[in-house]
């Protein structure tokens, strides 16, 4: 459980977490006006949040970067013939609620910052945390996420790793 434990402590602290503050902060804003509104305005969102879109794009990468680490984490441990399954689901457990709020959150920052920097080339990293999530999330989590954001004109960030089983 050394590598859950690293991995946690990588996603919840140092860069990451200061990463994450303003990335939450955006997609809340971005958010609370597609509630007000009933349509976001991202762009406008992105200009009123008075951080650089450039720092924002890097932010967005260290965030799913750290994803991409603990996707490779949870591969490694389980595999593990003996401890496997036991330490996979204690993993999940701590990282569920972590990867579903990313989940409904990374596509509207994304979003955003594609009104300023034009199309952000995620892809293999993106993929990693949707198979994440495929990992650890239940399909009621999936299914909920799929018709929040369609309800958004969102779609999930890794697609089509995402599943409903």
């Amino acid at each position: 459980m050394e590598i859950a434990r690293a991995l946690h402590v990588d996603l919840t602290s140092g860069v990451v977490a200061e990463a994450r503050r303003p990335l939450g902060e955006l997609a809340f804003a971005v958010r609370s006006d597609w509630e007000a509104e009933g349509d976001a305005n991202p762009e406008q969102v992105l200009r009123l949040s008075g951080v650089e879109v450039a720092e924002l794009r890097h932010q967005y990468f260290v965030l799913l970067w750290c994803f991409e680490r603990i996707w490779h984490g949870y591969q490694v441990i389980t595999r593990d013939r003996v401890l496997g399954r036991r330490a996979g689901k204690e993993f999940a457990s701590m990282l569920g609620w972590h990867v579903r709020n990313w989940s409904r959150d990374l596509p509207a920052i994304k979003q955003a910052l594609e009104t300023k920097v034009g199309k952000i080339h995620d892809g293999d990293s993106a993929r990693a945390f949707a198979e994440l999530g495929d990992a650890v999330l239940t399909d009621a989590d999936i299914r909920m996420m799929r018709s929040s954001l369609g309800e958004m004109s969102l779609q999930l960030i890794g697609e089509p790793a995402w599943w409903i089983g």
